[in-house]
This record gives C-alpha cells, structure tokens and sequence, in this order.
C-alpha cells in the first residue's frame, strides 16, 4: 500500500501497529489515514476512535479481510469514510486516492476565493464531468454555512461525491460496475440535476440524473450478504454519511438528507 500511494506523488508515513500509528498521526496530522483493522497493541477500531477524538475531518479508510465484513461495517459506525478488502488491489485504492486527493485539493483551493454566499435552497446543473465532482462538491457543502460542523460536512462531502459520480458514471453515461462508461457524445451531454434545500434543522440534496436508473433495492439485498464486494459499495458507504438516504423507484434520483450538527 505504502509503494501504491507514493507511485503517485503522495508524502507518507507508515507505522507497524495501532499505537505507533496514533503517535505518528498526532505529529504528522495527515489528510488520509489508511489501516488495518487487526493490528497488535492497539487494533483499527481503538485507533479509529483516538482519531476521531482528534479530528473529526481527517479522511480516514480501513481494511479488512474476507470473514470479517462486521468489522468494516463497526468502522463505518465508528466514522470510517471506507473501507477496502484485503488483499488491497491497486485497481481499489487508486481510485479513492484520486477522488479523495480531489476532494481536500479543491477544499484547499475554495479557501482562496471570496465567501459564498449562504443559500436556502437553489437548483443547479452539472456537466456529465467526473473531474468536476470535487469542486462542486465543496461548494455545495460550504453554502450549507453553520448547519454542518466539521464532521458533518466530511460526511456530507464524502457521500455527496459517491452520489454525484455514480449519477455521472454510470446515470447519465451508462457505465457498468467495474467498468469504463463509453465515450458517446449524446450520453456525455446529459446534466445532473441538484436541488439543494435547508430548513432549521436539516439540509437536504435531490441528485437526479438523464439515465434509465438502476434496481437500487437489489444492490442493497447484495450488499446486506456480502458488504466487502466492490459492487454499489460507494452506495452502502453513502448510507453512514447520511442521516436518510432515499432513491425514486427507478433509482435516478436520489434524496440525501443531513441533519444539523448539534451544538
């Protein structure tokens, strides 16, 4: 994994058991924490809980290996933001590598601009463009203002680029699992919708896409026998970082709602 992520250019630090990973994050503060789950001294879930203790921001991903799908799905309740199947295949983490350095790229680069304005409720269009999930991501969050603390907007950041690049993908561009979506003029010119709303206790987004939908509820039934396959992992995934989740019964539209952070 350590050789995965620098053949990309990325800084990192590695740490054989849970504890020296809790003293190695106090002091480097790192973007993206990647661990394992059985570990000595201190196992993935105690370090996850320390980090989470420490910041509530940190994108944090876990492995486990086939047998112990309760364990991924304790670290999801436990604020985990993914998780992999060991072996970890570069195939998986390469693509989270690059969504999630997107994502804290354009956080970094949204801090340069003037305040956005804080909004009630909006609809907006975007292209059929995965390399722009990020930005609009971040801007979508930050007119949500005061509503979200940190954890929640990382929560609401992290679901809402699974959500946006599934429509993108495999909504409008009709790309399967697994699969590259072809390159078809007629298909890359679709639109997603957002519709953004807020009340005092809420903020809610309505994600529609051009496409023919998807048989959501099958890909839940799958995901309930066996959470490690990567098949409509992004949307079991989605489910921890919402407080509801709702598709429309063909499953190109989809409602995520987050609560307001308590105070």
């Amino acid at each position: 994994m350590k050789d995965t992520v620098e053949s990309q250019g990325f800084e990192t630090h590695v740490a054989e058991n849970g504890l020296v990973g809790l003293e190695a994050f106090k002091k480097i503060n790192p973007h993206l924490v990647l661990s394992d789950i059985q570990m000595p001294e201190m196992d993935g879930l105690q370090l996850l809980e320390e980090i989470r203790k420490l910041s509530p921001s940190v994108i944090v991903v876990m492995a486990t290996a086939f047998g112990c799908e309760e364990y991924a799905m304790k670290a999801m309740e436990l604020k985990a933001n993914n998780y992999l199947k060991k072996p970890v295949r570069h195939a998986e983490l390469l693509p989270l590598l690059k969504k999630y350095a997107s994502l804290i790229d354009a956080k970094a680069d949204l801090e340069k601009k003037p305040e956005i304005e804080k909004k009630t409720s909006f609809t907006i269009k975007l292209d059929s463009d995965v390399e722009k999930v990020p930005d609009m991501v971040d801007w979508l969050v930050k007119t949500a203002g005061n509503m979200l603390d940190d954890s929640g907007k990382l929560d609401a950041k992290i679901g809402l680029v699974e959500l946006l690049t599934n429509a993108i993908e495999h909504g409008n561009l009709g790309g399967t699992e697994g699969e590259k979506p072809a390159n078809n003029f007629m298909l890359s010119s679709r639109k997603v919708s957002i519709e953004y709303k807020t009340s005092d206790s809420y903020c809610e987004w309505l994600i529609t896409d051009e496409g023919d939908g998807f048989d959501w509820q099958s890909y839940l039934e799958r995901l309930a026998i066996d959470p490690l396959g990567m098949e409509g992992k992004g949307l079991l995934c989605s489910q921890f970082h919402f407080n509801e989740l709702e598709f429309n019964p063909s499953g190109n539209s989809v409602r995520a709602r987050k609560n307001k952070s308590s105070d």
